[in-house]
């Protein structure tokens, strides 16, 4: 084909294929059903094959008709979410950061006030996740997220190395000053269950053969945090997330023997946008915080 099929065929395709009805898209378009059938009819001459491989009494799709819905309903839901963001910014200086659960909880949300205090007119909405971000399919300005940086079509700034300690609730050291590693029994360790080797590579950095660990295992850091506070065992944790457990005795260092993995913390935007004012603000307030020697 030499030219983009009409839009009309495509909407009305898209609509049909998704409502697998006919009648239920020209309902949703506001037009005929009759309009909905020749706009399909049109589309299906203009690319050479058919898309539904029968009508009635349910609308399927060929295989090759199903090939475009779904590329079609990707590419309406990247322009929606396009314009979304752009109608935010031009209704007012809003800011989608899209963080870490725990990184929210125990960096960011703590500090937001000094940020507002700065920036009193700018809108913040903070969302958790921990998947993959396209910055393009949907409204987000920014992220924070752990890995090594190669994030895809991304730009990304290191913000926070990770320095992993071993903490307990303070009765489970028994007395002794510190654990000896070669005692530590499976059931004892907790696991963070996104970070499965971090306990593995604590271990082989003291020239100790690991364990497999077997204690209860947690999705999110701040639940790790929590079992250990109540005694569940031992968890290998980030020293910048237990600053306060730390502080009034809720947990003790177990052993004086620091992790320092290659993965780190990373501030992420989409390379289009790294001159965007409010992200520009953003990023250079949050190195301006993690400067923090108490971090």
């Amino acid at each position: 084909m030499s030219q983009m099929p009409s839009l009309a065929g495509l909407k009305s395709f898209e609509a049909a294929a998704r409502n697998k009805s006919m009648t239920k898209a020209a309902a949703e378009l506001n037009v005929t059903q009759g309009a909905i059938s020749r706009a399909i009819g049109s589309l299906q001459a203009d690319l050479g094959f058919p898309l539904f491989s029968r009508t009635r009494p349910v609308l399927e799709l060929t295989p090759l008709g199903e090939t475009v819905f779904a590329e079609l309903q990707y590419s309406f839901d990247r322009i929606k979410n396009v314009l979304a963001r752009i109608q935010n910014e031009q209704n007012g200086r809003a800011l989608h950061i899209n963080v870490l659960p725990t990184f929210a909880l125990r960096l960011l949300i703590p500090r937001l006030p000094r940020f507002r205090e700065q920036y009193p007119d700018m809108q913040v909405d903070v969302v958790v996740g921990e998947q993959a971000i396209d910055f393009a399919a949907g409204p987000v300005d920014v992220a924070i997220r752990y890995g090594t940086g190669d994030w895809p079509r991304t730009k990304s700034y290191r913000i926070l190395d990770e320095e992993l300690i071993v903490v307990c609730a303070p009765w489970l050291l028994e007395e002794r000053a510190e654990i000896d590693p070669t005692q530590l029994r499976p059931g004892q360790l907790i696991r963070h269950t996104t970070r499965l080797m971090a306990w593995s590579e604590w271990f082989e950095s003291l020239n100790v053969t690991p364990p497999i660990p077997a204690g209860l295992g947690f999705e999110h850091f701040f639940m790790v945090i929590e079992a250990a506070t109540v005694g569940i065992g031992f968890a290998l944790l980030p020293r910048f997330l237990i600053r306060k457990e730390l502080a009034d005795g809720a947990l003790v260092v177990a052993s004086p023997h620091t992790l320092r993995r290659e993965q780190g913390y990373f501030f992420l935007c989409s390379q289009e946008r790294l001159l965007d004012p409010k992200i520009v603000a953003f990023r250079q307030w949050l190195h301006a915080e993690l400067q923090d020697p108490d971090i």
